[in-house]
């Protein structure tokens, strides 16, 4: 294991949280989560972190020395909580807010990997008859001068080309993998990327609200935690992975710094930021409970994210199957046909 996982992530934050709200030392508490993580990679940081803090370093500025566990976010919200006196009530937004995100995860992965899984198996079968199946009956239709259908010389061209181009296809597939990869580093490739994925019909909707949903999510776990609003907007920029919406929370930022309040800068991109939220932050600013309005909002768009995955998994369900039950169809009667006219041909002689 090279990384850390967000449950153990999740774990720490939680249980560091409620360890310090029982009174346990910083360093006694690090040294018990050391012990009972299974990742050996977190084991490790973890026992970097306790000999700093035993040297006299703050919390964060030990996480800050792990940035590939401990991001921006993390390590800000953690800062500001030894600052204020407020880590434990810190540490546990921060708990609320990795949760969020994993469920989240989970549920998008879940409600994409049911396709996933029957195009998977309907490629198996259509596979396993095309390269197993038919090329050992092939033989005796060519001498018995069978006349083959239309579906039958399909799937004998797609098997030659499979057969004849397999060791490619498998090489051409790793390299594009690795180039996508590669592009992906670069901002611009990876902004258009970002900009053409919010405009797939269907998935758009699911994009947006996810990205509405966790910039609501983290600007709540961010101002509750005590930081101000500017740096906030920094590290929602900081954290934000969709380099459209990262444009756009740049502009928002650049207004704040010119004394607009965020609102405004949100209706300026009305494509990105539909109106109800907009209004929802308008509230919030005129009413001193911003982060309410953006606890709201997240748990809103979260709400909406879970009904689209649910509406497209009952959308793509039955067309899944009527694709996968053509196909296997067009395999088997591919392979039928022939087997039936020679059955025919044997009666005839």
């Amino acid at each position: 294991m090279f990384s850390v996982s967000q449950k153990e992530k999740i774990f720490f934050a939680e249980h560091l949280s409620l360890m310090i709200k029982g009174g346990i030392p910083i360093n006694e508490a690090i040294e018990t989560l050391r012990d009972e993580t299974k990742s050996q990679v977190f084991k490790k940081s973890l026992e970097d972190i306790l000999k700093k803090i035993l040297e006299g370093q703050r919390l964060n500025k030990t996480l800050e020395s792990h940035p590939r566990i401990f991001d921006k976010f993390f390590c800000n919200v953690v800062k500001v909580g030894e600052e204020s006196g407020t880590l434990e009530e810190n540490l546990k937004y921060l708990a609320q807010q990795l949760k969020s995100d994993y469920e989240m995860k989970r549920k998008v992965r879940g409600a994409l990997i049911y396709p996933f899984i029957i195009i998977g198996l309907a490629l198996i079968v259509g596979l396993t008859i095309t390269l197993f199946v038919l090329p050992k009956i092939i033989g005796l239709f060519q001498v018995l001068e069978i006349e083959l259908p239309l579906a039958t010389r399909i799937l004998i061209n797609v098997t030659s080309f499979l057969k004849r181009n397999f060791i490619f296809l498998i090489i051409g597939a790793f390299l594009l993998s690795f180039i996508f990869k590669i592009l992906q580093r670069s901002k611009l490739f990876k902004f258009y990327f970002d900009k053409i994925s919010l405009s797939l019909p269907f998935l758009n909707q699911i994009f947006q609200n996810l990205n509405l949903s966790r910039f609501s999510r983290t600007s709540y776990t961010l101002l509750k935690s005590g930081m101000p609003i500017l740096e906030s907007l920094d590290i929602c920029i900081d954290i934000q992975s969709n380099e459209v919406f990262k444009k756009n929370l740049i502009l928002v930022k650049l207004g704040v710094e010119r004394g607009e309040k965020i609102s405004q800068g949100l209706k300026k991109s009305p494509k990105f930021f539909p109106s109800m939220f907009s209004q929802m932050i308008t509230i919030g600013e005129k009413s001193g409970a911003l982060e309410e309005s953006f606890l709201y909002l997240s748990n809103f768009y979260e709400g909406e994210v879970e009904s689209t995955l649910k509406n497209l998994s009952e959308i793509l369900e039955p067309v899944l199957l009527i694709l996968v039950g053509i196909f296997v169809a067009f395999v088997a009667l591919a392979t039928i046909i022939p087997i039936y006219r020679f059955v025919g041909a044997l009666r005839f002689r």
